[in-house]
């Protein structure tokens, strides 16, 4: 008999395995009471997840040359492929942007929107979406050339900034311009892109966004990242994470405890690296009920019993997710506000009960 020794040719069988378990899932989907025309029946018929995500920055949500998405939000995608098919890459990408993102959501071209999208009141109502819990919170701020000769805001009296209008960026800068900084002029365009672009080429002097993608343009498109001062000035708050189309709360479900499963894990010290050593000693209870070792969470959910263990074993709990992409040997940010709730930050899982 051949053995397969490639990681393609192991790939390939994993997610044949996968494509013979899914009539396993459908039925077990449909007897924990999911509805039949749930979202999440629709994925497991068509046996992958369609995720929209935009192209974010290095770290975030980026394409290479070769076609490959990787990033934070990215991993975010593979989070639900594990959960759902035991396959981290049954995913299809789709890329949408500041202007179509929203549009792909309500015409259901995609089943999530996994992007550096901010949760406001008119998305989550009269836009007709819902918002799963935040996976990085952020706040907007200013990347300034350093010869402008300001070292934060204070410092800055008369400047061109420059925007993309078709976000809540730019009703930010306006409030701004209204309350405190008269003489700030705004400079916008249509896409973010264009936005980075004319400030990188010095049409404005400031440029305004989420800090995170500031600080990853600094580091990763700037020929010389030391012409650049990133204030640390935040002016609003920026919860940013994944949406879903209105109305499908067993699909919403699905998302939700998934992104939850990633900040239990690591609460309860569970990583890729020692799952199987964890899972031969001692562990509390919550964590037993999260691996499927104890009750059956995911019957409810319409998913697998070990649909989390899936998730931490291919994609990693919510830390090691970060450090990949943000972390590492070079940190492009502190964890900060997306550390536990137990280390200070604002990570906090329901009970997995």
């Amino acid at each position: 008999m051949d053995i397969c020794t490639s990681s393609s040719c192991a790939g390939g069988l994993r997610r044949a395995a996968g494509r013979v378990l899914l009539a396993l899932v459908f039925a077990l989907s449909l007897s924990s009471g999911v509805a039949a025309d749930s979202r999440l029946q629709e994925v497991i018929e068509r046996g992958h997840v369609v995720c929209g995500v935009s192209r974010s920055g290095i770290g975030l949500s980026e394409i290479s040359d070769n076609g490959d998405w990787n990033g934070l939000f990215v991993d975010f995608c593979r989070v639900l492929g594990a959960a759902i098919f035991a396959d981290k890459d049954a995913v299809e990408f789709v890329e949408v942007n500041d202007v179509n993102r929203f549009k792909a959501i309500a015409e259901e071209a995609i089943d999530v929107l996994m992007a550096n999208t901010t949760w406001t009141v008119v998305r989550d109502s009269v836009r007709g979406m819902d918002f799963i819990t935040t996976v990085y919170y952020d706040g907007q701020g200013f990347l300034a050339h350093r010869s402008l000769g300001a070292k934060d805001l204070a410092g800055v009296d008369k400047a061109k900034v420059c925007v993309n209008r078709n976000t809540t960026t730019i009703l930010n800068l306006k409030d701004l311009i209204a309350t405190s900084k008269p003489n700030l002029e705004v400079v916008s365009f249509a896409a973010t892109e264009q936005a980075f672009n004319a400030f990188l080429t010095q049409r404005c002097d400031l440029l305004i966004y989420d800090r995170v993608v500031l600080r990853t343009l600094q580091l990763y498109r700037a020929a010389d990242p030391d012409a650049f001062v990133l204030f640390p000035d935040v002016i609003s708050k920026e919860p940013l994470g994944p949406a879903v189309k209105q109305g499908d709360a067993s699909w919403l479900d699905v998302v939700q405890w998934s992104v939850f499963a990633t900040f239990a894990a690591e609460e309860h010290g569970l990583r890729s690296d020692n799952l199987d050593q964890k899972i031969d000693g001692p562990l509390p209870e919550e964590a037993r009920r999260l691996l499927g070792l104890s009750g059956d969470i995911g019957k409810g959910l319409g998913l697998p019993a070990d649909w989390a263990r899936q998730i931490i074993a291919q994609v990693g709990n919510y830390g090691e997710i970060f450090s990949r992409h943000l972390g590492g040997g070079k940190p492009v940010v502190d964890r900060g506000l997306n550390s536990l709730w137990k280390d200070g930050g604002l990570l906090y899982a329901p009970p997995f009960r």
